[in-house]
């Protein structure tokens, strides 16, 4: 007699079902998110949305594409994540996070996800941090946050200098610019640096950074578009 096959999963339900998909592009993300959450079963690493995306790399979905209400990739991460939670064994004696406690799994995997994406952001802040910290003349970043608290401009007003940028520093904006906006979904929108339809740096402040890139604005332009 053959063995029972094993219980197909809600998730599993939902996966064949955006398979057969006619968009190739969603047909691609939830074979990448597939292959990220059941590596991540096998590793034992609780699945959260933040950490898909991450692991899915540039080849897999955007945070904001899984993360969208209504979004098919969204709600298969959100029943991998139950799923797992439901088989997750518990172990005596250990205290039990925040998201243990909650009986909602939707609201469980909600606030996993949350804690997941405030890990994530806290390691980039430390990275930006770490470099803003070592450019030349360097960056003061809390009082640049706290005049940002106060709606006043994030770095003060400067004399105008007449040395250029050198190599190293325009080098590393380069970098940290390419970085923002080809893995962190930065855009740039009607002059402002933005993320999420939120302005970081107004048209001011952008045009500052690309003259300290030693870039002319065809140049910007066609390095990094503009919407």
């Amino acid at each position: 007699m053959t063995a029972t096959k094993e219980k197909r999963r809600a998730s599993d339900v939902l996966y064949e079902e955006i398979l057969d998909s006619r968009n190739s592009g969603r047909r691609e993300n939830i074979r990448i998110i597939k292959e990220v959450c059941d590596q991540m079963e096998r590793d034992r690493v609780i699945i959260t949305a933040a950490e898909v995306v991450r692991r899915g790399g540039e080849h897999g979905p955007a945070y904001s594409t899984i993360s969208n209400k209504g979004s098919q990739l969204g709600e298969y991460v959100k029943l991998r994540i139950t799923e797992q939670a439901a088989a997750l064994p518990q172990s005596p004696g250990r205290e039990q996070d925040l998201a243990e406690r909650i009986s909602d799994p939707v609201l469980a995997a909600q606030i996993r996800d949350k804690e997941s994406t405030a890990r994530w952001l806290q390691k980039e802040n430390t990275a930006l941090r770490h470099l803003l910290k070592n450019l030349s003349p360097g960056a003061d970043i809390d009082t640049a946050l706290s005049r940002a608290t106060k709606g006043q401009p994030l770095i003060a007003a400067r004399p105008p200098s007449a040395a250029p940028a050198s190599d190293e520093l325009s080098g590393a904006l380069l970098k940290l610019m390419d970085h923002l906006i080809h893995e962190r979904q930065y855009v740039e929108m009607r002059g402002r640096l933005t993320i999420n339809h939120k302005a970081i740096l107004d048209p001011r402040e952008l045009s500052t950074l690309r003259q300290a890139c030693g870039l002319r604005e065809d140049e910007w332009k066609l390095r990094y578009g503009s919407a």
